[in-house]
């Protein structure tokens, strides 16, 4: 048997790389992991979490204007973008650590960095070469915008969780 730095190197952190590379580590694999993005994937990041999270913040506005119909007193009501991002960012980063903590407590390794395959048994993510048994491709996916009219015009959620601005219409 061939002696290598890791017996599993996941390519990626998002729910199934980080599953995947603590299962194995709770089972005595040594596991790395390296991601070139942000811990959590795609849907801690830029999908299903800041998706929720701006769609509980938009029912607040017909919430609101039912009240008055439930006895509740109207006030003026505010709405601040910036806000939301700032917590929505807030949100995301505590759920970066939480899945940092758990590869971190599983004792599996992390690269921050664009890892990429060399051969059959060796990954490089920068200037770093490492040895594995195996490698686990959980990079997941990235959106792609079709060159049609008007497709300038067009964010991904990889954008419209992000912009500064609060755009005053949305088609979907």
């Amino acid at each position: 048997m061939a002696d290598y730095d890791f017996d599993l190197f996941v390519m990626g952190v998002g729910s199934g790389g980080v599953r995947a590379a603590r299962m194995s580590a709770q089972y005595g694999a040594r596991v790395a992991t390296a991601e070139d993005k942000y811990m959590g994937g795609t849907c801690v990041n830029v999908g299903c979490v800041p998706k929720k999270l701006f769609v509980y913040a938009s029912h607040y506005s017909e919430d609101y204007h039912q009240a008055q119909g439930f006895g509740w007193d109207q006030v003026a009501p505010g709405f601040n973008w910036s806000t939301l991002l700032e917590n929505k960012n807030t949100e995301i980063a505590r759920l970066n650590g939480i899945y940092k903590g758990l590869l971190d407590n599983a004792g599996v390794a992390h690269f921050d960095g664009r890892a990429r395959i060399v051969d059959q048994h060796h990954v490089a993510i920068g200037d770093i070469v490492v040895s594995t048994e195996k490698i686990l491709i959980a990079t997941g996916s990235w959106p792609v915008v079709p060159e049609v009219p008007g497709s300038e015009h067009a964010v991904t959620s990889n954008e419209a969780f992000f912009l500064e601005e609060l755009p005053q219409h949305c088609l979907v």
